[in-house]
């Protein structure tokens, strides 16, 4: 597929609905029938997007109502309509055409051009992130991945601005969210220039990242449950430890790598409150949603002996918004 020219798109989306939504899957490919990786998955109405995976395959929530926009380099935008059908083969044709004003409020623009930022200080080769100059040696990251992944980013105004040539990653300890634009250019993106990000991590799953200052001042927080009731966040605090080894000859000390090591701290929040951290143990869990005393049971009786993990929390997040 010939890249084409680097173009910046800026979906206008308007307050999502809260209708039923509806899951369909199905595969995009070229009109030779090659499959397109990561193909932009957008519903432009409802502020909800995906990518498809390596293989084109994608899956994706959608509203009844909702009008799906697919974009991939090298080719002319998709759009449909979904209906009843649950499984979809998207052909994509001929040359990305870039329309100004188009059918569905769309515009190609350089959006993330008027972004406050600066270059960071990072090398790449093969598309991995080197973070020291003792990588060999090193345990750990400082970033979230161990190579640039797909995402986009919600703008102040509201809007996903996304480029299907751009790549992301996150600075786990500066806070930053980070751009690389063509493996030479890479930049850190002024935090105050948008609202969250969302990136798809290799299964092509996404992450959603708000501030919530709260929690941390410094630090984007992964989104676990978003509900109407209860909000449960994720932050990942990372510290450096220099390397440290000593020995008498006798007896040794210390570690002779440097390390990235992060610790992980959920947290509630109910009805717009002040966050509250959970720990994952039962008792503390029946402490913090002491409110829905009833569901909660229900829900614990229905998970049985199941670890109380990440998996576990947003499950439990997600019954307790039922």
């Amino acid at each position: 597929m010939k890249r084409t020219m680097v173009s910046m798109l800026t979906i206008l989306v308007s307050t999502a609905s809260f209708a039923q939504t509806q899951n369909i899957r199905g595969r995009v490919n070229d009109e030779q029938g090659e499959n397109v990786p990561y193909a932009f998955l957008v519903d432009v109405d409802h502020k909800k997007a995906t990518y498809s995976d390596s293989t084109g395959v994608f899956n994706m929530e959608v509203q009844p109502n909702s009008k799906i926009l697919v974009l991939a380099g090298g080719h002319k935008d998709y759009t449909f309509m979904p209906d009843q059908q649950k499984n979809y083969n998207i052909v994509l044709q001929g040359k990305n055409e870039a329309v100004v004003g188009g059918k569905f409020n769309t515009s190609i623009t350089n959006n993330f051009d008027t972004f406050s930022t600066h270059a960071g200080a990072l090398n790449t080769q093969a598309g991995n992130i080197s973070v020291t100059n003792h990588q060999d040696a090193t345990q750990g990251s400082r970033y979230l991945y161990d190579k640039w992944v797909h995402g986009y980013v919600i703008s102040t105004a509201d809007s996903i601005v996304q480029n299907t040539h751009y790549l992301f990653n996150y600075d786990k300890i500066s806070g930053n969210l980070m751009l690389n634009k063509d493996n030479n250019t890479i930049l850190q993106i002024d935090g105050n220039s948008f609202k969250s990000f969302v990136l798809f991590d290799k299964q092509v799953i996404n992450h959603v990242f708000v501030k919530v200052p709260a929690i941390t001042p410094q630090r984007y927080v992964e989104v676990i449950t978003d509900g109407p009731k209860y909000k449960i966040y994720k932050d990942v605090a990372t510290k450096f430890h220099k390397a440290d080894f000593s020995t008498n000859g006798i007896a040794s000390t210390g570690n002779n790598y440097d390390e990235y090591i992060d610790q992980d701290f959920y947290y509630v929040v109910k009805d717009g409150g002040q966050p509250v951290k959970l720990v994952l143990k039962k008792k503390a869990l029946k402490e913090a949603f002491s409110a829905d005393v009833d569901k909660l049971n229900k829900f614990m009786s229905a998970a049985g002996s199941s670890d109380i993990d990440e998996i576990y929390l947003k499950q439990l997040g997600e019954a307790m918004n039922r």
